[in-house]
Order: structure tokens, then sequence, then C-alpha cells
């Protein structure tokens, strides 16, 4: 995998391999890519708990019955079928 970082960052990834923070460049690179990694995993688990917090907060629980649901979409399903 050949990559052009542009001369700004390529000069801030081969200072960071010239003041020893790191061996390679392609240290630097895996390393910048792991960090980008977990940031999106941390959003990710961010919206995750605003969800449940939404559903905390949404009210209170009612009861659901699956076969009931798929019954009653089952009916709308054949309605709009006939039409």
């Amino acid at each position: 995998m050949t990559i052009d970082t542009g001369e700004k960052l390529r000069g801030f990834v081969e200072s960071l391999v010239e003041s020893g923070s790191y061996k390679t460049n392609s240290e630097v690179v895996r390393d910048g890519l792991r960090l980008l990694q977990e940031k999106q995993a941390d959003s990710k688990l961010e919206i995750l708990r605003k969800l449940i917090d939404e559903g905390e907060n949404s009210g209170d629980p009612v009861t659901w019955h699956v076969d009931e649901f798929l019954g009653k979409m089952k009916t709308k399903k054949n309605k709009h079928a006939r039409k």
C-alpha cells in the first residue's frame, strides 16, 4: 500500500521518527490509524448510550407480543396486496 500524506504530514511523520518516538514511518501511520479506529468506536458507543437513554426516558414499558404483531403485519400486507 502506498500512501501520499502530503508535505505537511510527511514532515510531521518524519519528525516523530527522527525524535525516536517511532522506529519507522509505518509505525506512525499504524498508530494514527489505531487512534482513528478507537475514535470511531467511541463515537458509536456514545450513540448507543444516547439511544439507551432515550429509550429509558421514553415512558413506561408496554407488553409486546411478537406473534400478535406479526399477525397484524401479515393482515396489513394481505390487504395491500389485494388492492
